[in-house]
């Protein structure tokens, strides 16, 4: 897959309500399954516990929702190219207990209280190192070398936002975090410039007194990027999926 499919945004996410960014990682009983073949791994899952909730396909990667009645825990699942590519715990709201469906009626949409979880790619500045020996023509011999090449690095991530009375607050975590960064609280950055319509959310948000990024969610198609560096795409859902609309 090419730098512009990666850079595309196909990931399914999870609504949520009130969770906490302790969610996002990978149960340590299923460790283990990441890199495993989507069949094996189904079978795996179902001998510890879990029920398959729902499934879905975003472009080339699929995601499917466990519930464990024994762990009390709700996990995703992303295959790509046959394999289990990312395990990771989700709140809980967003597997019904039992591993079916929920027969919840939508919950009034609140234009001042949507709390979100989107799964997708990250994209950050990476450097590498090189070294080897180059010719030097005045000294008649080889001599060891370094240098520094700038580029861009793609990996699996989530991001959280809380927005509520006209405000909002994004979650940041792992390779979206600069190394160089302030004004956050437990991974948590304030949102400015908060804007929602029926159809659309945008926002800005500072790591740092020179580093913004701009965030743009559809209502209707989940879809959401964050342009900046670090950047983000990926997309979101509430979990009502009879609506026009995701959110």
């Amino acid at each position: 897959m090419g730098k512009q499919g990666n850079a595309a945004a196909y990931f399914l996410t999870a609504a949520l309500f009130g969770s906490t960014a302790a969610h996002a990682q990978t149960p340590p009983d299923l460790a283990d399954l990441v890199g495993a073949r989507g069949a094996g791994g189904e079978t795996q899952m179902q001998a510890r516990g879990y029920q398959q909730v729902r499934a879905t396909r975003v472009r080339d990667q699929s995601w499917t929702f466990w519930w464990s009645d024994v762990q009390r825990a709700c996990v995703a699942i992303s295959t790509t190219d046959g394999r289990y590519a990312a395990i990771n715990r989700i709140p809980d709201q967003n597997c019904q207990p039992g591993g079916v469906a929920g027969s919840t009626p939508p919950q009034p949409y609140r234009s001042d209280a949507i709390t979100l979880i989107c799964y997708g790619q990250g994209e950050h500045a990476a450097y590498t190192s090189h070294s080897g020996y180059e010719w030097n023509d005045k000294r008649q011999h080889y001599e060891p070398t370094q240098r520094m090449e700038s580029g861009t690095e793609q990996f699996q991530t989530d991001v959280q936002f809380d927005f509520r009375d006209g405000g909002g607050r994004i979650h940041l975590s792992g390779k979206l975090i600069p190394p160089l960064h302030s004004g956050g609280s437990d991974g948590w950055w304030p949102l400015e410039e908060v804007q929602m319509s029926p159809d659309r959310i945008s926002a800005r948000y500072h790591v740092s007194g020179l580093n913004s990024a701009r965030v743009n969610i559809d209502r209707r198609s989940g879809m959401v990027e964050i342009k900046g560096m670090p950047g983000f795409s990926g997309k979101c859902d509430v979990g009502d999926w009879g609506a026009s609309r995701r959110f």
